[in-house]
This record gives C-alpha cells, sequence and structure tokens, in this order.
C-alpha cells in the first residue's frame, strides 16, 4: 500500500518540465520563511556534532549503542564496497569528523572529496583523521551546506567530476523543504559522471509511518531509540495528505549517546526516486537495513557473497561473527529505522567509458591544514 500520494503541483515528473509562473507575494514569503527556518535547523544539527568530541576505540566500545554503530558501519562498507571501484573519484556528502576515510581506503580511491555543514567537524576533526593516517590519495575538505550552495557555481568543485558520491544518514536533512532537496539533487547531477553511482543511507519512511499508525500517541521508540511526531500530526489522525507534499515532514529523533531530540525529515521513498528521474538518476538499490543484513548473511546469499560479508563484519566488529555480535533487541529494532539506496546517473555506456577515458591522474596526497579548507555559505 502506497503512504504517500505525489502531488502534481509540488513534483514534476520529467515528461511535464516545471513552467516558471509568478509566485503570489504570501507564498513566497512562506516559502522563504520554510526556507530559512530549514537551514536554522540544519545548522543546529551542524553545531551538535561539531561540539561532540572524538571517541576513542575504548570509549566506542562502551556506548549503549556500540553494535548499532559497528553495523552501520558494516551496511555502509558494503555500500561502499558493492560500488566504488579502485582509482574512483570520490566525493562525501556530510563527511562529519571524516569517520569513513578508512573505508575509501579499502577500496583504494584515486581522489576523495569531503563535504559538510559542521565546520570544525571538517576544519578541525577531519583534517586531523586524514592527516594523521597517512591516506594514499589526496583530499579536499569543504565546510558548507550542499543542501543550500549550488558547489558548481560557487566555484568550489568541477562539473561531471566524479565517479561515485555518497551520503550516509544525512539527505533526510535535505527533505525539510523542496528547495533544498532540489539543490541536493542538482548539486548530484551536476557532478557525477555519466554511468557513476549516488549511495547512501537515510531514514526508511514506511517503517515511521507504519510505527506511528500502530502506537498510541505520536511518538514511538525503545530504551536507544525515540521518534516522536508533534502534535499537528496527531490533529490529522496520524495522517499526511497529499495537498502537503512530501517535504517538511518532521519529527524529532533522539539515539542514545548520539543525538537528542534533533530535527529530522522523512524522505517518502517514491517521491524521492521520482525527484531523482527528474534529475537523470535511476533507482538501482532501495533496501531496508534489516533486508539487506539478511540479501547478504542469510541462508540465501550466494555462498562466496556471504564469505565476503561475514569477513567484512568480523573486521568491522573487532574479530566476532555474525553470531558471536552481541547486539540488543533494541539496537536491532533501531537498525530498521534505516534503508540504503543506489542510483546511477544517466548516460550510454560510450559516454560512461569515455568520462573515465578522460579523466586526469590525481596529484600525490599531502598534508590538509585547517586552512585549506574551503568555506561556504551555510557552513555553523
Amino acid at each position: 500500500m502506497c503512504l504517500f500520494v505525489l502531488n502534481a503541483r509540488v513534483l514534476h515528473s520529467a515528461r511535464r518540465p516545471r513552467v516558471p509562473r509568478a509566485m503570489p507575494p504570501k507564498r513566497k514569503r512562506a516559502d522563504d520563511e520554510a526556507l530559512e527556518a530549514a537551514a536554522l535547523a540544519a545548522r543546529d544539527v551542524a553545531l551538535h556534532y561539531s561540539n561532540r568530541d572524538q571517541q576513542s576505540n575504548a570509549q566506542r566500545q562502551l556506548s549503549p549503542i556500540y553494535h548499532l554503530r559497528c553495523l552501520n558501519n558494516w551496511v555502509k562498507s558494503s555500500l561502499i564496497g558493492g560500488y566504488v571501484k579502485e582509482g574512483d573519484a570520490v566525493l562525501d556528502f556530510a563527511c562529519g569528523k571524516g569517520g569513513d576515510l578508512t573505508k575509501y581506503r579499502k577500496a583504494r580511491v584515486g581522489s576523495y572529496v569531503g563535504v559538510d555543514i559542521a565546520l570544525e567537524s571538517v576544519r578541525r576533526d577531519a583534517t586531523q583523521r586524514y592527516n594523521g593516517g597517512s591516506y594514499p590519495f589526496p583530499a579536499t575538505f569543504i565546510a558548507g551546506d550542499c543542501f543550500e550552495v549550488d558547489l558548481c557555481d560557487q566555484g568550489a568543485l568541477a562539473r561531471k567530476g566524479f565517479d561515485v558520491i555518497s551520503c550516509q544518514f544525512a539527505i533526510h536533512y535535505s527533505w525539510s523543504t523542496e528547495q533544498r532537496a532540489r539543490c541536493a539533487f542538482r548539486n548530484v547531477a551536476r557532478l557525477l559522471r555519466p554511468g557513476g553511482h549516488f549511495i547512501g543511507t537515510t531514514v526508511d519512511a514506511n517503517v515511521l509511518v507504519r510505527k506511528l499508525r500502530e502506537t498510541n500517541g505520536v511518538s514511538f521508540g525503545n530504551d536507544v531509540v525515540t521518534v516522536a511526531f508533534d502534535d499537528e500530526t496527531k490533529k490529522k489522525k496520524k495522517l499526511f495528505p497529499a495537498a502537503a507534499g512530501p517535504f517538511g515532514l518532521r519529527y524529532a529523533f533522539t539515539l542514545k549517546d548520539a543525538v537528542t531530540d534533533c530535527d529530522e525529515w522523512m524522505v517518502p521513498k517514491r517521491p524521492f526516486v521520482e525527484l531523482a528521474a527528474e534529475f537523470g538518476l535511476e533507482l538501482i538499490q532501495w533496501r531496508n537495513f534489516h533486508d539487506f543484513v539478511g540479501d547478504a548473511l542469510g541462508p540465501d546469499a550466494p555462498q562466496e557473497e556471504a564469505r565476503r560479508a561475514r569477513d567484512l563484519w568480523r573486521q568491522t566488529t573487532g574479530g566476532k561473527t555474525p553470531e558471536q555480535t552481541s547486539m540488543s533487541a533494541d539496537e536491532w529494532e533501531a537498525a530498521r529505522l534505516y534503508a540504503v539506496f543506489a542510483f546511477r546517473m544517466s548516460g550510454s555506456d560510450e559516454a560512461a567509458a569515455s568520462s573515465l577515458q578522460k579523466r586526469k591522474p590525481p596529484p600525490p596526497p599531502k598534508r590538509v591544514e585547517p586552512e585549506d579548507v574551503l568555506v561556504l555559505r551555510g557552513a555553523a
């Protein structure tokens, strides 16, 4: 059953392009206010992450969501390993403190660019992590809101310069408004080469809606995670009318030892896929985390693929097999709230091959100083 009906006034298919019209003053003012509020909410999240200290391995192992974090890292590693090839140029949207750099080392990428709205997470933590890791690829770091700023127009990045764009646990922050969601996909479309891949992880809106309708109130969760919708959702009897559109469906998210009462926005799958198609991106994978794990480690998984998945699991969890991983029921249930996605950028095989042939060899790696970080609008 489809949970959302696409509003033709909000999303337009590629077959019926948008016709510019003068927007009524009241609606324009309301849209501007919504966009400003969304940007401020994004900056609040950025400040939260910038103010969090780096944790040691010993500290991370004491976390009540340690095993959930291991699972999340395994999912990201699996996704990166499935789409990133040796020598690829990678763009990491919402790179945070650079926590996925080691995953790209294992993938033997040719070059890396990390972008994040949290200024100190990039300028202080990500650069320190890169400089201290002897990474064999050159890295560039940018502080800015990639859901607000056109990265090509700012001169920050070259068009069609990337083989893979990754956005882990963050694309839902762009769905606070239509303008931000379009900016996100516009950046992807302009920066990703023909045949390249846009991959990531995000909230599974179908699961959120199902759990919301199953609970008595407007919040649900367990000892490690809580999702709370507002009173307006209660007044509407937990329905999301088509006229409201698929954007701005806000809830407050709390994950123990990670974030508290953080604003996030649902990403309804069908509008997400249809908006991506407007920008030439074709969905090739969408799986809930539970299904993603089952596909790789379940009894029906191909033997060789299952072996690789189990090896990666042991690497991620410090040597434990999936059977030895003592993930709590609450952590496993929290994992159900997420999904993986992968899109392919449109273009013929010839265009994809041509873009690869024209790719210039990356420069040698060098130390990145905090002043080397390019700071764009929206950084906080």
